[in-house]
């Protein structure tokens, strides 16, 4: 085989892998189908990746480091906590409920993580997860003038990410209220405001409450 039709096997393998895994999740894709769609030999995803799971951790990698620089946690350099956890706010909710291409990818990859976790879950969770609920804690933790590990932190935390996760595009709610399109960006925006502001209007009565 010559290293171009190398690289075209192993970039078919590539996509079709992320349909698959996508569509149905890694633990209901086999190898043979693998190589059955992408038109390879069997032994196509040893040879270029390892196995299954080195296949779909790169197509995991890959699709984050492509969307490697996460805006919802760059706010303006000297931002107070109000300003950062607004700006974390009014960035994340765009991006889920109006993804990009790979952003729909990383969404369905994420949905099927999230009921049958593979072994890149903790990989997943510490360069993606962990960085934005650090981030909320210690915008949170300062509102609240307290330890980024008091409980009511985490609590708060929880509660800004509830809200936000509310706006993934979902199908369910597409069947049972047939009548509400997609929304438009300034739906999106009010949103997002309405998420912020609900939320920062909590936080300081948990602090005027227990203070």
């Amino acid at each position: 085989m010559t290293a171009r039709a190398a690289a075209t096997t192993r970039q078919r393998l590539l996509d079709v892998g992320t349909r698959l895994f996508s569509e149905r999740g890694f633990q209901h894709v086999t190898v043979r189908e693998l190589c059955r769609e992408a038109g390879a030999n069997l032994a196509a995803v040893n040879y270029h990746f390892g196995g299954k799971l080195g296949l779909y951790r790169e197509i995991v990698t890959g699709t984050f480091s492509r969307m490697r620089v996460d805006p919802t946690l760059a706010a303006p350099e000297g931002a107070g906590a109000e300003e950062r956890l607004r700006h974390y706010v009014r960035t994340y909710v765009p991006r889920l409920a109006a993804p990009t291409d790979d952003g729909v990818k990383l969404q369905k990859l994420m949905r099927h993580e999230m009921s049958d976790p593979t072994p890149m879950a903790p990989w997943i969770a510490e360069q993606v997860i962990l960085p934005r609920l650090r981030y909320l804690a210690e915008a949170v933790a300062e509102l609240l003038d307290a330890d980024p590990g008091d409980p009511r932190v985490d609590r708060c935390v929880g509660s800004v990410q509830a809200q936000c996760l509310f706006y993934l595009p979902s199908a369910f709610r597409t069947v049972v209220n047939p009548g509400r399109g997609a929304m438009t960006r300034s739906e999106i925006a009010a949103a997002a405001d309405h998420v912020a502001e609900f939320a920062l209007a909590g936080i300081r009565r948990i602090s005027e409450t227990d203070s």
